[in-house]
C-alpha cells in the first residue's frame, strides 16, 4: 500500500475520536470503539508536515477530508498539488490532476484489512492496535497505537488530545521520519450528499485498472 494511503486511513480513524464530547481521556479501547461506532459522517481540514530524524523540515501539505460510512471517503489534497483519493465503496480512485492521470482498484483489494475497516464496522479497533496511554506533555493528554501487525510504514501513532479534541497527531515510521497532523474545522455527523463519493473519469484522462460495478 503506498505510504500516503495507509497515513490516510489512520488519520481517518484518529478523527473518530472527536465524535462525542461524554468520553473521558483516560477510558480504554471500548469506549474508542464505541465513538467509532457512533461516527456516520466526518468532514475537516488538515495540516501535514513530515521531518527527518534530524527534525529537518521536508515535505508540508494541506487540504481537505470528508468520510460518510459504509466505507466512503474523499481525500483532497490542495498542496503542494492538487489529488484526490475517492472511495466510492466499491472502488479506490486515485486522480493526479497534474499528469491528467487515474488509476483504479476495487477497495477491497487496496486495503485489505487496514484500519480504514474501523468506519466500515468490518472490524473493531483492538483486533488492530494496541492502546497505551502516555500521560500529559505540552498541555495536551497522549495516546499512543501501535498496530499489532507490524507490516505498515508507521509503527507508532501518537494522538494529543485536549479534552475530547484531537488537536495534534503523530505518525513515526521505519526511516525514523515523523509525520504531525493538525486538524480543523471537523464536523461530525453532519449532511454529506452521497454524489460526492461518485467518480467518472472525464474524457481525457489516462485510466489505468478496471472498476467493479
Amino acid at each position: 500500500m503506498p505510504a500516503y494511503l495507509s497515513l490516510l486511513i489512520l488519520i481517518l480513524w484518529s478523527l473518530c475520536a472527536q465524535a462525542e464530547d461524554n468520553f473521558a481521556v483516560d477510558q480504554a479501547d471500548q469506549d474508542l470503539e464505541a465513538i467509532v461506532a457512533g461516527i456516520e459522517t466526518l468532514q475537516a481540514n488538515f495540516y501535514q508536515e513530515v521531518r527527518d530524524e534530524q527534525g529537518e523540515l521536508i515535505q508540508e501539505s494541506s487540504g481537505t477530508i470528508k468520510v460518510k460510512k459504509p466505507g466512503r471517503f474523499v481525500w483532497h489534497y490542495e498542496k503542494p498539488e492538487p489529488q484526490d483519493i475517492i472511495s466510492d465503496g466499491k472502488n479506490l480512485w486515485f486522480i493526479d490532476h497534474d499528469l491528467q492521470q487515474v488509476s483504479v482498484q476495487p477497495l477491497t483489494k487496496a486495503l485489505g484489512s487496514s484500519p480504514i475497516l474501523l468506519l466500515t464496522n468490518y472490524r473493531e479497533m483492538h483486533q488492530d492496535f494496541e492502546i497505551r496511554m502516555l500521560g500529559e506533555a505540552f498541555g495536551l493528554q497522549w495516546r499512543a497505537l501501535v498496530p499489532r501487525v507490524q507490516d505498515t510504514e508507521f509503527y507508532r501513532i501518537e494522538i494529543g488530545l485536549k479534552g475530547n479534541q484531537v488537536r495534534e497527531m503523530k505518525l513515526l515510521d521505519h526511516f525514523d521520519q515523523t509525520t504531525m497532523i493538525r486538524f480543523s474545522r471537523v464536523l461530525i455527523n453532519h449532511r454529506i450528499a452521497d454524489k460526492i463519493f461518485q467518480f467518472s473519469a472525464d474524457e481525457g484522462l489516462d485510466v489505468i485498472g478496471t472498476a467493479i460495478e
